[in-house]
């Protein structure tokens, strides 16, 4: 006999609920009899932030964009990768842009901002180090492609240091996802 694939739907979906909900009086069941032992001191349970109201000024806009571009650019060994990104975001003419990435680098050039001496103090790495975080922004800055990163790099004993990425040169190789947030170029007509 057929049946109505609607009805076979239905009734896989009614099947699958009760699964999750007998899965979920278990769990909850089992917590319930074996309770975690209290933390040590100076720990926490990491979960959802509860408190509201904590934030007053804080300011969201949703921003007017059009679709976004995505690209992965990878460095090579030895390549430079502020000058990198630079010109990439000139050749691909992008004027609004998000990135992030990671790699390894033979040294680099961090900084720390300090706004009254209106710089950043240097942060020398001469080690080679793993790229564990990079995150910035592209944007003009006096009509001119600004790259704007920050970095956190780790090294083999774990220890880390971060701040403005001024220059990092790669090694074996960094890759980066550079994500545009202005409108993609108007191509010639052919």
């Amino acid at each position: 006999m057929i049946q109505n694939p609607r009805s076979i739907a239905g009734c896989v979906l009614l099947a699958l609920c009760a699964v999750l909900a007998t899965s979920a009086i278990v769990l909850h069941a089992t917590q319930q009899s074996h309770p975690q032992p209290p933390l040590p001191e100076g720990y926490v349970v990491p979960g959802p932030a509860t408190a509201r109201g904590l934030a007053p000024k804080m300011r969201a806009q949703q921003l007017p964009t059009a679709a976004s571009r995505t690209f992965e650019v990878t460095f090579g060994s030895g390549d430079e990768i502020m000058s990198g990104l630079t010109e990439f975001a000139e050749k691909n003419h992008i004027t609004s842009a998000h990135f992030t990435g990671i790699g390894g680098l033979a040294t680099a050039t961090l900084g720390w901002g300090d706004p009254q001496k209106g710089g950043v103090k240097t942060i020398p790495v001469t080690d080679k180090c793993e790229l564990a975080s990079l995150l910035g922004n592209i944007s003009l800055l006096r009509g001119q492609v600004y790259v704007h990163a920050h970095a956190v790099v780790s090294f083999s004993d774990g220890a880390t240091k971060g701040g403005h990425l001024v220059d990092a040169r790669a090694n074996p190789f960094v890759e980066v996802f550079v994500v545009t947030t202005d409108p993609a170029p108007a191509r010639a007509s052919q």
